[in-house]
């Protein structure tokens, strides 16, 4: 049970994200982007509350804060 409601526990908690593009732009995020893999693209929302879609091939780096 214990093991149960770690797992839940963390599903519920997101982490913050940074991403920058290859032109030197940054966006931070509330959670991890996802990737739409038929796409290409990753989804996201900023910190401001806009949502965004880039190019996976334009992403230079992406890691949580």
């Amino acid at each position: 049970m214990a093991v149960c409601l770690f797992v839940c526990t963390n599903c519920a908690v997101s982490e913050p994200y940074k991403v920058t593009l290859l032109d030197g732009r940054e966006f931070k995020t509330n959670s991890k982007p996802e990737l739409n893999t038929k796409t290409g693209y990753y989804k996201f929302r900023d910190l401001s509350g806009k949502d965004a879609l880039v190019r996976s091939d334009e992403i230079q780096a992406m890691h949580n804060l």
